[in-house]
């Protein structure tokens, strides 16, 4: 088997500079009508596949700290996007919700993101996919605390 290590290095840091360059810029920004970041797409999409999230979970999901969905649920509730609420289970804690304005940006983001996955997948055989599914695994559980080089 061939070794293309080098190659799949450069190409994930060519990945990275496109995440970041993305994050910058707005994701989808041609297709989407609000310029959105990676934790607010992050966010919007947990929202629009869960429905009302507690705020807590958010956190916990998204593995980001207080401040920043804070800062987050802020800026999409002023775009209109998301509503924050109190839980009416647990008063002490708070729920966010998505906005009608919120479902369908989500819903667009759906699309585009099928779109993108389409492109990418057009011509790749089912092992193939295989292939690429246990490589994202591979890199989710390598960068998950437990298992971080110290």
């Amino acid at each position: 088997m061939a070794n293309y290590t080098r190659e799949i290095a450069h190409m994930l840091d060519r990945l990275n500079t496109k995440i970041l360059t993305q994050d910058k810029n707005g994701y989808f920004r041609k297709d989407l009508k609000v310029k959105l970041n990676l934790v607010e797409l992050l966010l919007l999409k947990q929202l629009g596949e869960s429905g009302e999230v507690k705020l807590n979970q958010l956190i916990k999901t998204l593995e980001v700290d207080r401040n920043l969905i804070t800062t987050t649920v802020k800026r999409l509730s002023s775009l209109k996007l998301v509503q924050k609420r109190a839980d009416e289970i647990d008063g002490r804690g708070q729920v966010i919700v998505l906005l009608p304005a919120g479902k369908e940006l989500y819903n667009s983001l759906i699309t585009q993101q099928s779109r993108e996955l389409d492109f990418i997948l057009d011509d790749v055989t089912i092992n193939e996919e295989k292939t690429i599914l246990k490589f994202i695994s591979k890199m989710v559980q390598y960068h998950t605390d437990k298992f971080e080089i110290k």
